[in-house]
């Protein structure tokens, strides 16, 4: 993953905080995530759901995720 490539430190708090949004929208447990050269590789189940699906976030992805998250709390915080 090469979106923190470059700075300081990195934001996964910040990044896997906006991710679970984007899984408790998709009503997704069981969750399974792997950093990838490109981006995150995400697999999640359905509640009582026996197949997983697979979902493939990548850097730029990731990125807009982040800043949505970003503005939704810039909105929050008025």
């Amino acid at each position: 993953m090469k979106l923190f490539d470059g700075i300081s430190r990195t934001d996964y708090q910040d990044l896997f905080r906006a991710i679970g949004l984007m899984l408790d929208q998709r009503n997704l447990r069981d969750i399974r995530i792997w950093e990838h050269a490109d981006g995150l590789v995400i697999q999640g189940c359905p509640p009582g759901g026996a197949t997983y699906q697979t979902v493939m976030l990548t850097d730029d992805d990731l990125n807009k995720i982040l800043h949505s998250a970003y503005d939704r709390r810039k909105q929050v915080e008025g």
